[in-house]
């Protein structure tokens, strides 16, 4: 059914959609923001997207946008942020051993290509690894004075009569300040807003610029061949036959399905893609990095699937200019690697999304056995033959399968094809339930059938949840893999002290923290004046605020403003 209904909404994208003909194809565009430019290897890059048509007009369409780090050939980090309402924001953790140099931000959507990557948004930003040699100065150079910083480039355009004041030009360490932001449109349909240390390479665009020139690409041809996600992130796998390891390419073949391993039940149905003969799983409610179990029913081990990357990753080469470094800038870049690493250490949150959706599967169980209440047996036949009411194991020539009772009419009957979960894992073969060791069980869920999931038809389920959650022991057959997958990142949540409370204020804990505030869902509610506290860390210098956002009606909101921040002697600034 969600075939036939993303068919028809390719039909009213190509005819009509957004006011659009069939002459003009709905085209999708992204607007990428980050917390600053210049990074040190083992900083977060902070970033927000949004999406708009190629009339720079917020949309809401598509809700998975995939962004890469790419230096001049290849591609060094894949990430996919989960869009909500047409804007959507993320982390990207640069690892400690990056290669000092500039790299481009590649975003897209999987709508997008259908056109081809030149309509992706590309920025590029610096990556630092003081770790590595060729920029130590010498002993002169150390103790020179920092030149002025090179400042951001932007549209002035964009100011549209904005005022971005701090209520101080000078702050010192650990103290809580307010940003005075004035003359903001009504209309306003997302806003960030970031702090940090300003920097002391220039851009070679700006974000605005970038985002404008990108409205004007347009492509000749559109494929067709990539769906919109407008529900969730749509996972692609491809038949593989495990004999002679080749792809399968026949009209018809055994049910595919996937499921993500935990207490809840994700269960999605296999769709066959009729261009190229893929496999797509419409998930919904996935984030953050996650085991997925694939399976082929009824296939007997003879088929498996074997998942693909939802990412380009084949980007055209580009020469990335040298980037170097002034030596007077020693210091400032000492200060800051030295306050990296110990936040890295001290800090109390980490960069993974820990973010918890809702059960996909939300009815409730028919019966439900805490194992621990009952005597436990040794073997899984007799835990079944005991006290499991509605299920029951029935030998099949070599092997053992499971029955589960279902409804016909106003009478009961044990049916052949349950839905049988362990941890969330499908087992299609049920001998391995049978001999599965239940002491490592803590409880099973029996729900009486039938369940129309995804299209398939189950006679019930059967769902066994062990202590640890892991489905350790369960011994799979060939046409069922486990694998980690990297679900798309619900929206992060930026940590920062609170310094209006003294306990926080005269803490040992150092606050080593560069980007001091960074806020990509500034709510506005219509008015045209707002504050926003923000608190400095352990670091001093002179630190950049950056307000960026769009309208409803597609005009960019850019203003920028600068504070310095001091050492207080009556507080610790621990060295940095």
């Amino acid at each position: 059914m969600k075939r036939h209904f993303c068919c028809i909404l390719f039909m009213c994208i190509s005819v009509h959609i957004f006011g659009k003909t069939v002459n003009e194809i709905f085209r999708e565009r992204l607007y990428l923001q980050t917390d600053k430019h210049l990074y040190l290897a083992g900083e977060p890059v902070l970033m927000k997207i949004i999406t708009t048509n190629t009339e720079q007009i917020p949309v809401s369409f598509s809700k998975i946008a995939y962004v890469e780090l790419v230096d001049n050939f290849a591609s060094r980090i894949q990430i996919k942020i989960e869009m909500t309402n047409g804007s959507g924001d993320g982390i990207m953790q640069l690892p400690v051993d990056l290669t000092t140099g500039y790299y481009r931000f590649i975003a897209y959507t999987n709508y997008m290509r259908n056109e081809g990557a030149d309509v992706f948004f590309e920025k590029s930003i610096a990556v630092l690894n003081t770790f590595q040699s060729g920029y130590i100065p010498s002993e002169t150079d150390a103790n020179a004075q920092l030149s002025s910083p090179a400042s951001n480039a932007f549209d002035e355009s964009a100011r549209r009569g904005l005022s971005l004041q701090p209520d101080k030009t000078t702050y010192a360490t650990r103290q809580r300040g307010e940003l005075i932001l004035t003359g903001l449109p009504e209309n306003i349909h997302t806003l960030s807003v970031s702090i940090a240390g300003k920097e002391f390479i220039s851009v070679e665009e700006s974000n605005v610029s970038l985002f404008r020139k990108n409205m004007t690409k347009r492509t000749t041809e559109f494929t067709y061949e990539f769906l919109p996600e407008y529900e969730g992130h749509i996972i692609t796998g491809k038949i593989i036959d495990n004999q002679t390891g080749n792809v399968v390419s026949e009209e018809h073949f055994t049910a595919p399905a996937l499921t993500v391993p935990g207490e809840k039940i994700k269960f999605f149905a296999g769709q066959k893609n009729e261009i190229n003969g893929d496999v797509r799983f419409f998930t919904s409610g996935i984030t953050g990095k996650k085991q997925i179990a694939t399976v082929m029913y009824f296939a007997n081990d003879k088929y498996r699937i074997d998942i693909l990357s939802p990412f380009l990753s084949d980007h055209s080469p580009k020469q990335m200019p040298l980037l170097q470094i002034d030596s007077v800038y020693y210091r400032q870049l000492l200060e800051r690697s030295v306050a990296l690493q110990v936040f890295r250490y001290f800090a109390d949150v980490t960069p993974e999304n820990t973010n918890v959706q809702e059960s996909y599967f939300k009815m409730e169980p028919t019966l439900s056995y805490l194992l621990d209440e009952y005597t436990r047996f040794p073997t899984m036949r007799e835990v079944f033959i005991e006290f499991i009411v509605g299920a029951r194991f029935r030998r099949n020539a070599e092997k053992q399968d499971i029955s589960v009772l279902m409804k016909r009419g106003d009478n009961y009957s044990f049916g052949t094809m349950p839905l049988v979960l362990l941890d969330g894992v499908p087992v299609s073969d049920h001998t391995a339930i049978y001999n599965y060791d239940p002491l490592t069980v803590e409880r099973i869920n029996i729900y009486y059938g039938p369940y129309i999931m995804g299209g398939y038809r189950f006679d019930g389920i059967v769902e066994l949840i062990t202590y640890r959650r892991l489905h350790q022991y369960l011994t799979l057959n060939r046409s069922t893999q486990v694998l980690s997958y990297e679900s798309p990142q619900a929206p992060y949540h930026f940590y920062t002290p609170d310094y209006s409370i003294e306990t926080n204020i005269k803490s040992r804990i150092p606050d080593g923290r560069h980007t001091l505030l960074w806020n990509p869902d500034v709510r506005t509610e219509g008015k045209s004046s707002i504050r926003i506290p923000f608190d400095t860390s352990d670091l001093t210098g002179e630190f950049q605020v950056t307000v960026e956002g769009i309208t409803k009606n597609g005009e960019i909101v850019f203003v920028t403003s600068n504070f310095t921040v001091n050492a207080c002697e009556e507080k610790h600034n621990f060295g940095f």
